[in-house]
């Protein structure tokens, strides 16, 4: 079973990559908390079980963290309501641009909880965490190639939901 001491490290080193990636998911900061927790719980079920290597723990907390949230998702099938600080702001220089950009984000996120899960999933970990095709693959137990093909299809409904709202232009 897996000591007090590296379980406090564990969660001290992964909690706050782990909670975003999870919230940003859910769309629900209490969700996330629940569904963290559940996490880490489930780490130390596993590690009851077998051996947890150290190498492979960060896989299997975002692994346990994305199949919770799916189910999550799969329970409530509605979305909780959507937050505006899903992703970074960045700084801006007038107030203008500040509601542009907020809108845009807004409707990014919309869009974004228009597809599946997994698509999601993809799209987060690669522009909010930057983790590379290959470490998606990894973590999702998926191919290299539908990161790709998931990825290219997200960011065209990205760019046609912006156009629809007159955002995008060609």
């Amino acid at each position: 079973m897996i000591s007090r001491e590296k379980l406090i490290s564990l969660y001290s080193t992964h909690y706050k990559e782990i909670f975003n990636y999870i919230y940003r998911l859910t769309g629900s900061r209490e969700s996330a908390e629940d569904i963290l927790q559940e996490t880490f719980i489930n780490l130390i079920e596993y590690s009851k079980k077998t051996t947890i290597n150290h190498d492979t723990v960060k896989s299997l907390l975002y692994r346990t963290a994305h199949n919770l949230s799916i189910n999550y998702l799969k329970k409530n099938e509605k979305l909780d309501s959507l937050h505006d600080d899903i992703y970074h702001l960045p700084a801006t220089n007038s107030l203008d641009d500040d509601v542009i950009f907020n809108e845009i984000q807004k409707e990014v996120t919309l869009a974004l909880h228009q597809l599946d899960p997994v698509s999601r999933s993809i799209f987060i970990l690669k522009k909010n965490n930057n983790y590379t095709n290959e470490e998606i693959a990894k973590l999702l137990h998926i191919s290299e190639r539908t990161v790709r093909r998931k990825l290219q299809s997200t960011v065209s409904h990205l760019l046609l939901h912006l156009k629809s709202k007159g955002f995008y232009e060609e």
